[in-house]
């Protein structure tokens, strides 16, 4: 008789892997389970220091620093949340007090941190670039940079990922309040993976010179995600100056929120390759009061990037975009094989342009690519053609390989709209999740108050959670297991009355987030 126990270390592993969180319940079972478990575990940490976390997080730090661990083998991704010690994770708002000199009301002085703070402060600091050197099969570093971090933190971090001697992927994630000055790419090399998001953050363009020194010292780079940029704008060509003229990179993937792209003798090469694509707000020649510029010679309309990528041999399985044109339809008619795709109108300025374009999408472009789609996404602003109407579900239902659906609904006869959708996905046998977004009302286009736009918003995320909690099926017609409406999610279970009637159930309290 077979046991669990008797099982080979790798089908142990295996289980493990399916499990996923609750692995760590395996492990407890018995000495020989913890032991085949403990590189699996080991396999993906974080580190995460914070005041709430002192003890657990600079233990951790200190077995990681000063001890012979598993971990400095079996690691092979690394996520740092946190490296600040006074970071209280639960907001308060400032104690407002009268200043007497001023005779104003402002914030009152922060209280002193208590001696444990400056204790972790002062172990972080002798061990953290140990501890991180000490990871050498580490493959993935995926890092938060706050902007309440420790000022020294990003010196000790790189100093100690230069070391690494098989990091592939590289992932920063930048908050508000950190000056991008600070941070010193240049040492790092040989990555074949780089994604630097700052959604916050204005001083994007300060790390540009360094991300291309090494940019040119990876020459297996085949992922770029950057972005957004704010304020003094850059190009695809500046991050690639420093490429010797024999490198060509085996771009696969590329993505640029705010920078400029020119498809030219100094791009195109580094793109032969490339699979998928990824640009948002995208920026023609322009300068800024700070001095930066960039010129014609480095940035292209939107229009002429996909004009020129038709008549090269790159056809993309992946495309996300705001910026519609014809084109970019002209491009994706021109092959099939599309496998993700999403789609911002964001360009438009009246709705008769908006629905025009729609028209063509989902009549002329749609359908070239209906037997390999497998996530669709259509984030349109205003109520129109680009919603799930019925000209758009006629060609979504012949999607049969789509997995992920995302789009928006009119508010107009909206219990017929929900049912026609969701009847839809029961011919989509490989439809994992629905979500469903408000779309705003054409009238708001150009409004400035945001009060009644939010008053919609709100009185429509209400009704389609009614609509959706109200659709019926019985358990033969199978629709979409899972639908999320803003916050909530809903999930296909029996209503607990009589038949065989099945409906989405959703357990979120009723007071869920109404916002954006």
């Amino acid at each position: 008789m077979f046991t669990l126990n008797s099982l080979a270390p790798e089908l142990i592993q295996q289980i493990g892997t399916e499990l996923g969180n609750n692995v760590t319940e395996l492990r407890l079972v018995c000495k020989r389970m913890s032991s085949v478990l403990e590189s699996h575990i080991l396999r993906s940490i974080a580190i995460d220091i914070m005041k709430p976390r002192l003890d657990v997080s600079i233990s951790q730090l200190t077995t990681l620093a000063t001890q012979s661990s598993h971990a400095a083998t079996a690691t092979h991704e690394l996520h740092i949340r946190n490296l600040c010690p006074s970071k209280d994770p639960i907001y308060r708002s400032p104690i407002r007090v009268f200043d007497p000199d001023t005779e104003e009301w402002v914030n009152a002085p922060p209280a002193p941190h208590p001696p444990e703070v400056k204790i972790a402060e002062e172990k972080m600091h002798a061990m953290l670039q140990v501890a991180i050197a000490s990871l050498s099969n580490l493959r993935s570093f995926k890092w938060n940079i706050g902007g309440s971090d420790s000022k020294w933190t990003p010196t000790a971090v790189i100093n100690a990922v230069k070391t690494l001697p098989l990091l592939e992927s590289f992932e920063l994630i930048i908050e508000e309040g950190f000056d991008m000055a600070d941070l010193q790419l240049q040492p790092l090399h040989n990555l074949q993976s780089i994604k630097i998001s700052s959604p916050h953050n204005k001083s994007f363009v300060k790390i540009i010179e360094p991300l291309s020194l090494l940019i040119a010292n990876s020459p297996n780079l085949h992922t770029l995600h950057l972005g957004p940029t704010y304020g003094a704008t850059t190009s695809l060509h500046r991050l690639l100056e420093n490429c010797p003229p024999n490198l060509v990179l085996p771009l696969k993937h590329l993505g640029l929120q705010g920078f400029s792209l020119k498809l030219d003798s100094i791009t195109l090469p580094h793109l032969q390759r490339l699979t998928s694509l990824m640009l948002r707000n995208c920026q023609t020649s322009q300068s800024s009061p700070d001095g930066a510029y960039v010129s014609a010679a480095e940035s292209s309309h939107p229009n002429e990037i996909w004009a020129i990528l038709k008549t090269t041999d790159v056809r993309l399985n992946g495309i996300d975009v705001n910026h519609i044109s014809t084109t970019l339809f002209d491009y994706i008619s021109s092959y099939s094989g599309l496998k993700k795709l999403r789609l911002a109108p964001l360009n438009f300025e009246t709705l008769g342009e908006s629905d025009l374009a729609a028209n063509q999408f989902y009549n002329f472009c749609l359908g070239k690519h209906a037997s390999t789609l497998e996530e669709l996404i259509v984030m349109a602003d205003y109520e129109g053609g680009w919603c799930l109407g019925d000209e758009a579900l006629v060609v979504i239902s012949l999607c049969k390989k789509l997995r992920i659906l995302v789009g928006k609904l009119v508010s107009e006869a909206l219990d017929d709209a929900v049912k026609s959708l969701v009847d839809v996905t029961t011919q989509l046998p490989r439809l994992e999740k629905l979500t469903v977004h408000p779309a705003d009302l054409e009238e708001f286009r150009w409004e400035v108050c945001a009060g009644p736009e939010m008053n919609h918003f709100q009185y429509v995320t209400t009704q389609l959670w009614r609509c959706v909690g109200e659709y019926e099926a019985t358990e033969f017609s199978k629709p979409v297991p899972l639908i999320h409406v803003n916050s909530r999610k809903f999930m296909m279970q029996p209503s607990g009355g009589a038949g065989s009637v099945l409906r989405y159930q959703c357990n979120e309290p009723d007071d869920s987030d109404y916002w954006y």
